[in-house]
């Protein structure tokens, strides 16, 4: 089932990324200008990696599973002291400097999706990352809030002279010809999204299943989400991270219970076989991990349970 234009409209709260509605049985309230959590800096090795914040948004809880009950949802919410009427979701986006080299992990919103995200370049000032010093780009897929942010409010392409980098099958899904007219009719304008975005990169390299970028820096498949949504591994010092974009939806919904089917999957199959893919490999392996839409900054391990997987986030330090 795909998430159409007029139910993502519709879902989204375009209040502040602070404006958080009061969590469950009202012990505790987060409403208001509480914090700014802008970015969070952290090394895999000798890889410096900065966790830049895009903003936030809130999706009805019917989006956690197309199979779920509305009552099941409210009680698994409940379950986990969150908010039973609503899932937050933040936008991490991700810079990773090897060398001379500065690759940033998608690009988030921009200013012409939802008024609560976009908060990229202020975020990357913040950060004292020059936009102007990033070489890489990296898209894992093209969901308009991971790429919608290519043009800015001049309608000129970001990061013009970086290298822009995503996966052939993810291309050319959304780029079709005739893509418009084989979509439901609520879909097109995600389409129409995807293909003012990418049509406006002017030199994009596109790979396939895997490819190194940087030293120490992997693309790989992880498809289901997306026709091609892909992933990166961080490799430095014996040390190693995922950056998976979409690959799970929130801590408290995909982690406790990776059998739902968010309304976003484009292949509900795949995408389950994936995720239970990445948690095999992050669980054995130990390889910690960096969630698109987990609770700020998103990085962290994931350990297994019985039936479920339960998130331990970075601390942060100050």
């Amino acid at each position: 089932m795909f998430l159409s234009r007029r139910k993502l409209l519709n879902y989204i709260n375009c209040t502040g990324i602070a404006a958080i509605s009061t969590p469950i049985f009202g012990a505790m309230n987060t409403n208001g200008n509480t914090h700014h959590l802008d970015y969070f800096k952290f090394t895999i090795g000798n890889i410096k990696i900065t966790v830049v914040s895009d903003g936030g948004f809130q999706l009805p809880i019917s989006s956690i599973d197309i199979n779920s009950t509305e009552e099941s949802l409210k009680k698994h919410l409940r379950k986990y002291h969150m908010p039973d009427d609503h899932i937050y979701m933040n936008t991490n986006l991700a810079v990773i400097e090897v060398g001379e080299n500065k690759l940033i992990i998608d690009v988030g919103s921009g200013s012409r999706f939802i008024g609560s995200t976009g908060k990229l370049f202020d975020n990357l000032s913040k950060a004292n990352i020059d936009p102007d010093s990033i070489t890489h780009v990296f898209l894992t897929h093209a969901h308009p809030d991971h790429i919608l942010g290519i043009r800015d409010d001049f309608d000129e392409t970001i990061f013009p002279d970086a290298k822009f980098m995503i996966s052939e099958k993810e291309f050319n899904w959304w780029t079709k010809k005739d893509r418009v007219n084989e979509v439901e009719e609520t879909f097109i304008q995600m389409v129409l999204w995807a293909q003012n975005s990418l049509n406006a990169i002017p030199e994009i390299s596109l790979f396939t299943n895997e490819k190194s970028i940087l030293p120490g820096i992997t693309a790989f498949d992880t498809s289901g989400h997306s026709p091609g949504h892909s992933s990166i591994l961080v490799e430095s010092e014996g040390s190693k991270l995922i950056i998976g974009g979409d690959v799970f939806r929130n801590t408290y919904t995909s982690l406790k219970n990776p059998d739902f089917i968010p309304d976003t999957d484009m292949d509900p199959v795949k995408a389950k076989k994936t995720r239970h893919e990445i948690l095999d490999l992050l669980t054995k392996e130990k390889i910690a991990y960096l969630g698109y839409h987990f609770p700020f900054p998103g990085v962290g391990h994931i350990i297994a349970h019985e039936k479920s997987y339960e998130f331990i986030p970075a601390s942060i330090r100050w």
